[in-house]
């Protein structure tokens, strides 16, 4: 694991988060989003995506405040003090819900590095894993430029700016890096953790399926 994570940038630990824990992370946000809108998590999203992105977010700012997401970053500081073999302090820097419904665009980003987004902090590593479905290709899963956390942060960057505040941070020449670089698609299943570097170079995809692809995700950074 530890090996893996050095050398590529990312590592996929295979049920690496129990299914007890899964279930509880499903039962509590079809719950909230029963009491927010009154349907289950997964078809809210399908709705409210349609209908009023802004509910869609205030419903997603709402589960990834739940017990059962914020509990596991106990379990992400163990693996982190695990795969990179030190014991420095921890803090997070947050935990989120990206909800990917089908056939939105607005969440999906461009090759970049989570690094730029923090840079007050020299090292952060990222915690994915999809929830209620599996992530793969179809249904836009993350995918990234293997080993490219080696260049380290890149500051030699153009911006694109998104709807609601987004902002894109790609390398300049991300041209030139997606030929130098293997590029790999992260097929996960529910219950898998990806673990990646702050500077490796990734990307989200359009989700092109009828699902949704929930992803949850923690981000802690070493101090």
């Amino acid at each position: 694991m530890s090996f893996d994570f050095e050398k590529c940038g990312w590592v996929n630990i295979k049920n690496g988060i129990s299914k007890i824990s899964i279930k509880r992370l499903e039962k509590e946000f079809d719950q909230i989003s029963h009491r927010y809108c009154g349907y289950n998590f997964e078809t809210a999203i399908k709705i409210l995506s349609k209908k009023s992105k802004d509910k869609l977010y205030e419903l997603c700012s709402a589960v990834e405040k739940s017990t059962s997401h914020i509990v596991l970053i106990n379990t992400f500081n163990s693996i982190l003090k695990k795969i990179t073999k030190k014991k420095d302090p921890t803090i997070s820097l947050g935990q989120f819900v990206l909800p990917g419904p089908p056939g939105d665009k607005r969440l999906v980003y461009n090759f970049h590095q989570e690094s730029n987004y923090y840079k007050n902090y020299k090292k952060t590593i990222h915690f994915h894993f999809p929830i209620f479905n599996n992530a793969n290709l179809k249904n836009g899963a993350m995918s990234a430029l293997s080993k490219t956390h080696k260049l380290n942060r890149i500051v030699e960057n153009k911006f694109q700016k998104k709807r609601k505040g987004f902002l894109s941070i790609i390398p300049k020449n991300i041209n030139k890096l997606s030929k130098d670089f293997e590029h790999v698609v992260f097929d996960i299943k529910v219950g898998d953790l990806l673990i990646f570097d702050g500077n490796l170079i990734h990307k989200s995809n359009p989700n092109l399926s009828n699902n949704c692809r929930i992803v949850g995700i923690h981000r802690m950074a070493q101090i």
